[in-house]
């Protein structure tokens, strides 16, 4: 088991593209037939003197999930192109999901770009004072983001069920949910024989990350029970395949406007399992 990295949203608005008015929420719903915009979400400096720079993303369809390759149509400037993005984006917002490392000193400039259905958006990115966050505790209630540990490859065949396990630990914060609706959102409206005093805040969310075919999840969205959350995986075709692990204490707003998207503040943490599957 590995302890994953982790990816929290800090106290500093993000940086979305300029010149795309499709990302603010006045504009139209639409279920399907549109883009994607790049989100630089801010920076944070390592103890080893290295800099982590968070990005996420704003899929503006409501229903449609989008795939792109890595390839000029998503890629990053300088090069590698290849810094770790998804390829895959699940409807509505994206945030803080994953974290390009550069060196201490780093003074460039990088550019993220998305290109899809004739739609060319860009992010820059950079070590500027405004955009420091802190990803590891929120600064007004001393909460920290949960704790993962988790098998970081594995191996399946297409068609047949996967089984995924996280270990989560938590520090306790925010407050236990008492809320019985809060437990029957967390598990789709299934409480798998929840109680009203379940800590339904603390929950993991699985969604495919990079693959060539479908993936299909027993459940997208399982309660951390006795400090495991498990989930199975069907994929639909061979090949290697990263599935987002990300796990929530409750800092995450369940539900703003209709969209699932994390709130203002720490605290979660977003992790990658990687799964070769065969014929």
């Amino acid at each position: 088991m590995a302890t994953s990295a982790r990816l929290i949203h800090g106290q500093a608005p993000a940086q979305t593209p300029s010149g795309a008015p499709g990302i603010q929420m006045m504009d139209p719903r639409r279920d399907t037939g549109q883009t994607v915009a790049p989100v630089f979400e801010g920076w944070e400096p390592n103890p080893d003197g290295t800099v982590s720079m968070y990005f996420g993303y704003m899929n503006r369809n409501w229903k449609e999930e989008l795939d792109i390759p890595i390839g000029p149509n998503n890629s990053f400037d300088p090069a590698p192109i290849d810094r770790g993005q998804p390829t895959h984006f699940l409807p509505r917002r994206g945030k803080q999901i994953f974290a390009v490392v550069v060196p201490k000193g780093f003074k460039q400039t990088i550019t993220w770009t998305l290109t899809i259905r004739g739609n060319t958006e860009r992010i820059p990115a950079s070590l500027k004072p405004e955009h420091q966050i802190d990803v590891s505790k929120d600064t007004q209630n001393g909460n920290t983001p949960p704790q993962v540990e988790l098998f970081r490859t594995l191996e399946g065949t297409v068609g047949q069920p996967v089984t995924l396990t996280a270990r989560v630990t938590d520090d306790g914060l925010p407050k236990m949910r008492t809320d019985r609706r809060a437990v029957n959102t967390l598990t789709d409206g299934r409480p798998d024989g929840a109680t009203p005093n379940t800590p339904a805040a603390l929950n993991v969310r699985w969604s495919k990350y990079r693959g060539p075919g479908t993936v299909t999840f027993g459940s997208r969205t399982t309660l951390v029970k006795d400090g495991v959350a498990t989930t199975t995986a069907v994929f639909s075709e061979p090949g290697t395949y990263m599935v987002n692990v990300l796990a929530d204490d409750g800092s995450v707003l369940l539900t703003s406007q209709g969209q699932n998207v994390p709130g203002f503040a720490c605290c979660w943490t977003s992790t990658f399992v990687t799964v070769t599957v065969t014929k």
